[in-house]
Order: C-alpha cells, then sequence, then structure tokens
C-alpha cells in the first residue's frame, strides 16, 4: 500500500488530504446506503491511491452493493493476486463468484482458502454449500464436518442414503440503487478444450434473480488488512453521546483506521447458499508505521508460501505455482522463488518427431529444464503475465513455445513451426498425453470455434495455440503491407481453417 507522503515538517500533501478526504466520505455514503454517491467518490480515491487495499476493498463493497458484480470480481481478483496467501480474501472472492452463478471458480476459490488455512470454518461451510448445489453430497459433508456444521452434515448423509435433498438455490441479490448495467461476459465456447479452461463458467449477463438481498453485503473492516471485509453499522460513526469520534478529514491515517475496528458478534454458520456473507480476517496479514509490530515467528507462519507435497502435487494460483518433484518434472526457472529439497536441473533439448534435436529449448532464464529428485518448487510470474495449469486429457493441443510453462513427464512433446514470409517463423510446442501442463499467459484464457468454410483470424499477440484438426498460415493483419528489409515485422496474424479451437489469451488490464 502507497505510504503517506508528507511535505515540510511531516505535513500531509494536498494529494493525501484529498485521498483521505474522500475515503471517508465514501464510507460514510455507504454506511448510509447511498451507494451510488459512494460508488462515485470511491472511484476518485481509486484513481488517486490505486493500490491502496482499503480503498479497493470499498469500491468493490460499492459495487457488489450495486449489483455490478463482474466489477466487483476485478477488484477482489486483484486483491487475490497481490495476497495469494490470504485465505479469507479468497473466500470473499468465492462469494463474490457465487453472484455471478460461477459455482467452479466458485469452489476453486473455497477449495484454495482451505489450503490455506485448514480450519476455516467459513470456507468449508461456503465450499459444502456450493458442493450441495452441485450434487457432491459426499465431499459436501465433509466439509461441514469440518466447519462444525452439524445440521447441514446430518442432511447430506440423509441425500446420500437416499432421502430427497432440495439443492440449495442459487444466490441472488437486489441491487440497492440504480446503476449501469455490468459489462455482458463473454459468451462460453463449445468444446472439450473450452469446459477445461473453464470458459463454460461465465457470469450470466442477466444476473441472478431477485431476492431482499438483506444476507448478502460485502462487509469491510477497518484494521486495513489486505482481506479485511466488514461493513460499519451505521451506528458507528458517533461515540457516546452521539459525539463523532475522531479520524475526520486530513486526520492521521491510524485514526481514520480506528473508526469502526470492532469485532462483528459470532454469527451461526448459513444454511444456504442466500445467506453467504464474506468474513473477517483472522490475522492481519499486514502492518504499518504506528502499529503493533508482529512477532517474526508469528508473521513468518502467517505468509508461507503454499506450497505443493505428495498428495496435491501441483498448486497452480494466478500468479504463482508450487511443485511438488518426485522423479521428473520438465519446466522454466524464470521467476524462480525459491526449491527445497534435493533436486537437480537440467537443459532440456528441442525434440523434433519424438528424438532430441541439439538446440535448447528455450534460453536464459527462459530456458525449460528436467528437474529430477524429490523436493518443492516455488515460482511466481511477473505481473504482466499469469499462470493457468490445465490436463490434456485425451486430446493434445499446439501451443506456442513460449506459452509452455511447465508440464508432467507423462505428456510427450514435440518442437515445430509454422514457416512465415511476412514475419518470424511461429514456433509451437505438440503436447499430448494424459498430463498436466502450466501455461504462462498474458491474461484469461478464451477460445473461438473454427469451423468448415468459417476460417478464424487471431493477431499474434492473442494467440496462445489451437486444439483439432486445424491448419495454420501466418498472416497480415487487415491494412498492413509487406515490410521493406529494412522495417520491423508487421503486425501479424494467424489464420486457422479446419475443425477444432483457436485459444486466445485477452491481456492482463
Amino acid at each position: 500500500m502507497p505510504t503517506t507522503r508528507v511535505t515540510g515538517r511531516g505535513q500531509k500533501s494536498p494529494v493525501d488530504e484529498e485521498f483521505l478526504k474522500q475515503l471517508y466520505q465514501g464510507g460514510e455514503l455507504l454506511a448510509q446506503g447511498r451507494v451510488d454517491e459512494a460508488r462515485q467518490l470511491l472511484e476518485r480515491v481509486h484513481q488517486l491511491q490505486p493500490r491502496n487495499e482499503k480503498g479497493r476493498n470499498l469500491l468493490g463493497l460499492a459495487y457488489f452493493k450495486l449489483g455490478l458484480f463482474d466489477r466487483a470480481a476485478e477488484i477482489y481478483e486483484a486483491l487475490v493476486r497481490d495476497n495469494p496467501v490470504d485465505a479469507t480474501l479468497r473466500v470473499n472472492l468465492g462469494l463474490v463468484y457465487l453472484k455471478t452463478n460461477a459455482l467452479q471458480r466458485a469452489m476453486r476459490e473455497f477449495e484454495a482458502a482451505t489450503d490455506l488455512q485448514p480450519d476455516h470454518q467459513k470456507a468449508h461451510n461456503y465450499l459444502g454449500l456450493a458442493l450441495a448445489q452441485a450434487g457432491e453430497y459426499g465431499r459436501a459433508r465433509e466439509h461441514f464436518l469440518q466447519a462444525g456444521s452439524d445440521v447441514m452434515a446430518e442432511k447430506m448423509a440423509k441425500a446420500i442414503a437416499g432421502e430427497k435433498f432440495p439443492q440449495p438455490a442459487r444466490t441472488s441479490f437486489t441491487p440497492r440503487a440504480p446503476a449501469p448495467a455490468a459489462r455482458p461476459a463473454s459468451a462460453p465456447s463449445e468444446g472439450q478444450w473450452g469446459a477445461q479452461f473453464g470458459l463454460d463458467e461465465s457470469p450470466s449477463a442477466a444476473g441472478p434473480a431477485a431476492s431482499d438481498g438483506s444476507d448478502d453485503e460485502l462487509r469491510f473492516a477497518d484494521d486495513e488488512g489486505p482481506g479485511a471485509m466488514t461493513e460499519t453499522p451505521p451506528d458507528a460513526a458517533a461515540g457516546e453521546g452521539g459525539q463523532e469520534a475522531e479520524g475526520r478529514p486530513g486526520a492521521d491515517g491510524a485514526a481514520l483506521a480506528e473508526r469502526s475496528s470492532s469485532e462483528p458478534a459470532d454469527e451461526p454458520l448459513p444454511q444456504s447458499l442466500e445467506d453467504a456473507t464474506p468474513e473477517l480476517p483472522s490475522k492481519v496479514s499486514a502492518f504499518r508505521p504506528g502499529t503493533q509490530v508482529p512477532v517474526l515467528t508469528e508473521l513468518a507462519s502467517a505468509v508461507a508460501l503454499a506450497g505443493a507435497n505428495p498428495l496435491q502435487t501441483l498448486r497452480v494460483g494466478t500468479h504463482s505455482f508450487s511443485a511438488y518433484v518426485e522423479g521428473e518434472l520438465l519446466t522454466r526457472l524464470e521467476g524462480l522463488v525459491a526449491f527445497s529439497g534435493q533436486l537437480q536441473f537440467q537443459p532440456e533439448m528441442k525434440r523434433y518427431r519424438g528424438r532430441p534435436t541439439e538446440e535448447f529449448f528455450g534460453e536464459g532464464d527462459a530456458q525449460l529444464v528436467r528437474a529430477t529428485g524429490t523436493g518443492v518448487l516455488f515460482v511466481e510470474s511477473p505481473p504482466s503475465r499469469c499462470f493457468l495449469a490445465v490436463d490434456l486429457g485425451d486430446e493434445g493441443a499446439y501451443v506456442r513455445e513460449e506459452c509452455v510453462f511447465a508440464f508432467e513427464e507423462a505428456v510427450a512433446f514435440d518442437n515445430g513451426r509454422v514457416p512465415s514470409d511476412v514475419a518470424p517463423d511461429l514456433e509451437l510446442v505438440h503436447l499430448r498425453g494424459h498430463g498436466r501442463v502450466v501455461l504462462s499467459l498474458t491474461g484469461a484464457l478464451r477460445s473461438v470455434a473454427v469451423a468448415a468454410q468459417r476460417p478464424v483470424t487471431v493477431p499474434l499477440s492473442h494467440l496462445v495455440g489451437w486444439q483439432g484438426k486445424v491448419e495454420p498460415r501466418v498472416v497480415l493483419l487487415p491494412g498492413e503491407s509487406l515490410p521493406e528489409e529494412s522495417e520491423p515485422p508487421r503486425r501479424v496474424a494467424v489464420e486457422l481453417s479446419g475443425e477444432g479451437f483457436a485459444l486466445i489469451s485477452l491481456p492482463v488490464r
């Protein structure tokens, strides 16, 4: 989070004064139910300090209350990227996904939260509710038991025994104030790879059905923690005798944070996704000047990287992944954070028709290596890229070489290229076999169907690869012309014809 800038002898700059004033007013308007007015102020706050966690949380809350779940998801996804080991942020993002009926995405976030914090009762409970909605009563019962929700565990036991159990209804929400419609989500593509990459989980553009929304409010905590989300009660703005508490605009940032830092009362675990509400984090994963300094040993355990293990050999987040190696794993070491155990690394050579060539697979830090031995790898991606793990299933795929980051030994590969007269040849990797692959992308993965007599042309900057019986051809984008020998390559694209899917990565915004 950006720290307060000072001018002269400890005085805040006008920019910081404006930021604190609008942040305070935005929180007040939210507490008063004047949500659209709060949104306008908080968007200005976000412009002044885009990395401020409190401002982002409040803006996400405003979007959520207005029913702009797509925008709320962007805010919370960014918070999760910045704090990938915060279990509560994972839970909160999962609840936002539930509002868009992206059930599988929500379950993944709840599962990640339970991995990060096994004793997080609400994460287990929400995961149980989501699994029950999906009809997976056995798994749901296990998580209800871990959540301490005996009533729901008993319902799952009856459902397993064959007794009729009404699946929890999908979540619904009524916006508090008129607002412009959220931008429509991309329509899902059909086909095997579309399902494997989660393309069938796009939020409904129409939005969920209406309800009173009384239990659907995200709550924000003023403890400045990255995952802090609890709403200040309307009467919390006044102290004893109705006098306003300290922390007016221009006051010290710590005073602003102290306005409503009380813990919420314990609530029973919800028995329906209709009652889902975000969770106040049990620990603050960051500290600010002037607050109590954490004990190093406690801080170290609280911010531990999520590591893979023999039962979960691959753990992939948006901008990080860890892999448990027992035998061999092919991976790049670009972004390596650490590795534990006894591992050796040998540069991998490109293959052609199953035989090694004399050319290295990648160069420098981006070179692919074969990791052997027993240990755990921790890798972080640069901000401009993200990771995605996929299972190849029964069909292979052609993927651009730069998009292949790691894959299991069971995956067979061959290198190749698509010759081009208008740009450098397109370097490819053909991946096949039953195994998992970690892709390095510039953003969200999408697909476009390629059908007979309907070729698809994708700008090279967006292309990840393709699957199916597809013929590629490198072409110039419309309006471009062939470059002279001394000129750089023009903007190019790849035309795909045949039957299959074009795999596309939408750049990170």
